[in-house]
């Protein structure tokens, strides 16, 4: 198996390759971008990951006028997954002041950490970081400037909540492979149908950004535009998104196991708000209770509930409802957001 893994990236770098020249002597490069996805920050510290790619219209523009359609779909579908990267290009990013630089790597994918950051700039909410294309070793078009965004999160607040996307805010079908492909193709923002009372639900428990809420999901980063429209459309509160790269590395593998990467994820978020106690919320239909009770029994004290829920089987209900008993934290398993919403305000956490 890792023999088969090697050869396949190995065609993939060639064809990369390859595609690369026959677009440079063809002159068919299209403008490149920073691509900026959410950051977030504690007082201190911020970080801020994105990537520098090709300019895609149907993706990067507003396309509001754009009929929600099988055919625009298909089309943007093809594209989110069609991205060109651009690699070794130096970005620097201003924070408050306070400058940074990196580099894409050969995904074109970067990572900027602003560190010894000034409190008093540091308050609870949004904040822009100013972004700018600062060494582009190809000769290519490029917009040179793009602007981001972090959460910072002041500790004193009372807690945070880190959620789950497929089947937890949004109808995904996760358990079922050709239901998530027919829905991911068919349906683009507008048309993808959230879980009701989402939104209530988030909005009580975040109290307008004072406590932060934060995606961990396993969607891969291609999604991103979709899922940020997704919550705008449906008034679901901005919040960061830790996504999936899907590749060919060996620590990727086109879709490495969900466990790992996301406790590594959430582990990281613990990392960054140590003083803060967190509320997870997830579905039933994989591995999100299993790992939010791994999260807690390695994190004592951090974990304040955990709200799971049931997209599955009954057996698999009477299985989490044994969890719970296992647990000195409360462990929902919800039918429906209001099922949370109640247990949140009987807690006083909405």
């Amino acid at each position: 198996m890792e023999r088969f893994k090697k050869i396949v990236r190995k065609t993939e770098n060639k064809f990369d390759a390859v595609k690369f020249k026959v677009k440079d002597a063809l002159n068919l490069f299209d403008p490149v971008i920073i691509y900026p996805y959410r950051g977030f920050a504690n007082q201190n510290k911020a970080y801020l990951h994105g990537r520098v790619i090709e300019k895609e219209s149907i993706i990067h523009d507003d396309n509001d006028h754009l009929p929600d359609n099988l055919w625009t779909n298909l089309k943007k579908t093809w594209k989110r997954y069609e991205s060109d990267e651009v690699p070794g290009v130096e970005i620097t990013g201003e924070l408050h002041g306070f400058k940074t630089k990196t580099v894409s790597d050969k995904e074109g994918y970067f990572t900027l950490e602003f560190h010894g950051l000034d409190e008093q700039h540091m308050s609870n909410g949004w904040h822009e970081v100013q972004l700018e294309i600062t060494n582009m070793p190809f000769d290519l078009e490029y917009e040179r400037e793009a602007v981001g965004e972090v959460l910072v999160c002041e500790q004193d607040n009372p807690f945070g909540v880190i959620s789950d996307v497929d089947d937890t805010i949004i109808v995904s079908n996760a358990m079922h492979s050709i239901k998530r492909i027919f829905t991911m193709m068919r349906n683009d923002a507008q048309s993808r149908t959230p879980f009701e009372g989402v939104a209530n639900l988030y909005h009580a428990l975040i109290h307008n950004y004072k406590n932060p809420l934060f995606f961990v999901s396993g969607s891969s980063y291609n999604l991103y535009d979709m899922l940020v429209a997704f919550c705008e459309h449906h008034n679901i509160p901005k919040a960061p998104f830790f996504l999936r790269d899907l590749g060919l590395d060996t620590e990727q593998w086109i879709k490495q196991d969900t466990m790992p990467y996301k406790v590594e994820y959430i582990e990281q978020i613990l990392r960054a708000y140590p003083q803060l106690p967190f509320i997870l919320i997830g579905d039933s239909g994989q591995e999100d209770p299993e790992i939010y009770k791994k999260i807690h029994e390695d994190n004592p004290g951090r974990i304040q509930a955990i709200y799971i829920r049931h997209v599955h089987h009954d057996e698999r209900k009477e299985e989490l409802l044994n969890m719970a008993k296992s647990l000195d934290i409360p462990f929902l398993v919800m039918d429906n957001s209001k099922d949370a919403l109640d247990h949140a305000k009987k807690m006083g956490w909405a």
